[in-house]
């Protein structure tokens, strides 16, 4: 097989060549926080699945200073040449003899490489002691694809293999890793060597390493669903570890729920969290030592917001969750990550309901994450949530609110479809098939299907392929007895072209009314439009209960009104509330509907009680505002509207 970097024609994905496989990684690390450099030896057990000369494998900003193989007892071979590909950040590595297929061997590489200031690879972290002084430590950030700028190795989440670190650090620090310490022992010159025990398959984006000056505090899980109690710390810079406790406190309940819900013991045998200063992110699921920007993990009780205390609370508990969608059962590729990251953003949603129900954070969602899918998707720009990959340099590019909140909000629809309790069974299989290995999401969508006797492929994959979503657009007939609803594309900018408006999208339209205004029927649209039954008696109607599904919905304009009474009487949940307003501001925005509606709804949240409403409320009146700004008279119209709505809330 050819050296050069191969192209799978499924996607034209660029990937290193098959003809070697990592097995098993050997990792040395010693660096230095004073001259902000390190050396590195690896050695790495291979399989030689085709004969060849050469091995490539990836390499980024390291200096490789020599490498051999050894096989099957036989004398090393020292490499003839070492050849780095700066493009493709990759080395290929020549051997003056081929290695039989079917063999195995080691191949052993010594590098030296700088902890850069870049928040990627093997970098260092300024920070300010108590005593004023500045001091560093070094830390990791690997995905997606930076585990190549630390050390020289497979790169790709396919590339499965087992790594037992080491690590060479001055003696008084602290050094951590995925896993816990295996033995530490002195070595020459003030240093000393922490080996941290062999970790379970993995990918190397999720490999991690700290060295510094760290507190913690700690503290157990219960056990109840994990069968023993996993050990937790949170770690962070000198004097700074009471700041931890409040996320310490989530992480231990949130492991044993995820245990619970996903039916599979957590897999290492203890978890660390550390607060990184320098932090691009906001947090990185490593398996075993979850890092986090300060802000994300870190609460002050003095200080520290209830809004942003319940952000820590979801960003733990959204992390944790790659514990074990992602480490566990890792995507085949970066096509895809919202398997990761769309899945985590619902689940860690669902777990800070279970452990704090009184922070309402599904009503939260609907702002956070649904209503920016849906802005962020009504644009021609946008993107599907599944978007093909060929080469690590795109990958960037889709760590965006489609791949995050879309798909979170996609999971939430199909899950409030099937039912919880298939939707988790489906997953609970689907983690126990593909454990410690890659899948797609076709393996989850068929083991959805299985566990639910729903045919979930079949109308998933148009939500996940396709850009957009659709506007409902409802007709009354009959007297009211009946509504037609008629879907197309909706777009911000206005009506969607006829070669824009091509896709049929499977809705669940979640029809509710006055009669019945806790229940929702499980009518679904997949054709241009349908014909609906609805009480004629009923006060009101509306679609999409709960705001669960990803669409926007257009009604006429009694019902409109209807709408605007049941919202002044308190006849609509909050959920509801923040849905209806919603919709009817980004209509009258795009042209789809008059502004009079939107009016007409938004008089009606006078004695709303709730703030995330008022939130969801303040930001369309703002939008409302910026769109007619230079109309002098409707300002002052808009203005005159907005006091009456907020001079309750003064009072």
């Amino acid at each position: 097989m050819s050296s050069a970097a191969t192209q799978n024609p499924a996607e034209e994905r660029e990937l290193l060549p098959t003809n070697v496989a990592p097995v098993h990684y050997d990792l040395l690390l010693a660096p230095d926080l004073d001259a902000l450099t390190y050396t590195g030896e690896v050695r790495i057990n291979v399989r030689i699945v085709e004969e060849t000369s050469t091995i490539v494998l990836h390499s980024n900003e390291l200096e490789l200073l020599e490498a051999t193989i050894s096989s099957d007892g036989a004398a090393a071979l020292t490499a003839s040449k070492i050849v780095l590909q700066k493009e493709d950040e990759t080395a290929h590595v020549h051997f003056g003899q081929a290695l039989p297929a079917g063999s195995e061997a080691t191949l052993f590489i010594a590098f030296r490489g700088v902890l850069n200031d870049l928040m990627v690879g093997f970098y260092r972290s300024k920070y300010t002691d108590a005593q004023g002084a500045e001091k560093y430590l070094a830390t990791t950030q690997f995905e997606p694809t930076d585990a190549r700028r630390a050390f020289p190795c497979w790169d790709e989440p396919m590339q499965k293999a087992t790594f037992a670190v080491t690590l060479r650090v001055r003696e008084g620090l602290t050094a951590l890793s995925n896993m816990d310490v295996a033995a530490e022992a002195a070595a020459a010159d003030g240093l000393k060597e922490v080996r941290f025990s062999t970790t379970p398959v993995m990918s190397t984006y999720l490999l991690a390493f700290v060295v510094g000056e760290l507190d913690f505090i700690e503290a157990r899980t219960s056990g109840k669903h994990n069968g023993r109690q996993i050990p937790c710390r949170v770690y962070t810079t000198p004097g700074k570890s009471a700041q931890g406790r409040f996320a310490l406190d989530v992480a231990v309940q949130v492991l044993e729920y995820f245990a619970d819900v996903f039916g599979i013991a957590y897999a290492l045998p203890k978890l660390d969290q550390i607060a990184i200063g320098d932090f691009e992110a906001g947090a990185m699921e490593n398996w075993g030592l979850v890092t986090y920007r300060e802000v994300a993990l870190l609460v002050d009780d003095a200080s520290t917001s209830s809004r942003a205390r319940q952000q820590v609370a979801y960003v733990v508990s959204h992390e944790l969750a790659h514990q074990w969608f992602g480490n566990l059962v890792t995507m085949e590729w970066w096509s895809e990550l919202w398997l990761n990251e769309g899945f985590a953003t619902w689940v860690g949603t669902l777990a800070v309901d279970h452990v704090f129900p009184e922070y309402h954070v599904w009503t939260q969602f609907l702002v956070d994450d649904l209503q920016r899918a849906l802005a962020l998707d009504a644009l021609r720009s946008s993107h599907p949530i599944q978007v093909p990959v060929r080469r690590s340099a795109e990958i960037s590019q889709i760590f965006d609110a489609i791949s995050y909140s879309k798909g979170a909000s996609a999971i939430r629809m199909l899950s409030s479809y099937i039912g919880l309790d298939s939707f988790f069974r489906g997953v609970r299989a689907y983690l126990k098939k593909h454990q410690y290995a890659n899948a797609s999401t076709r393996d989850l969508w068929d083991a959805l299907s299985e566990a639910s006797g729903v045919d979930v492929t079949a109308f998933m994959a148009i939500w996940t392929g396709t850009i957009g979503y659709p506007i409902l657009s409802v007709t009354e007939l009959s007297g009211g007895s009946q509504i037609e609803v008629r879907q197309n594309r909706y777009l911000s900018a206005g009506s969607a072209a006829d070669a824009e408006d091509q896709t049929l999208w499977w809705v669940p339209l979640r029809i509710t009314t006055s009669d019945a205004p806790s229940q929702a029927t499980d009518d679904v649209l997949s054709t241009r439009s349908a014909t609906y039954n609805v009480s004629a008696e009923a006060q009101w109607y509306k679609l999409n209960r709960d705001t669960v599904g990803i669409y926007r919905v257009k009604y006429p304009p009694g019902a409109v009104a209807n709408l605007a009474t049941a919202v002044a009487a308190g006849k609509l949940d909050v959920n509801d509330r923040i849905g209806v307003i919603a919709d009817a501001a980004s209509l009258a925005s795009s042209g789809h509907s008059n502004t009079t509606d939107f009016l007409t709804l938004l008089r009606a949240y006078r004695d709303e009680t709730e703030f995330v409403v008022w939130q969801e409320i303040v930001l369309r009146l703002d939008a409302l505002q910026s769109a007619w700004a230079d109309e002098p008279t409707a300002i002052g119209q808009i203005c005159a509207l907005a006091r009456s709505l907020y001079s309750p809330l003064a009072q």
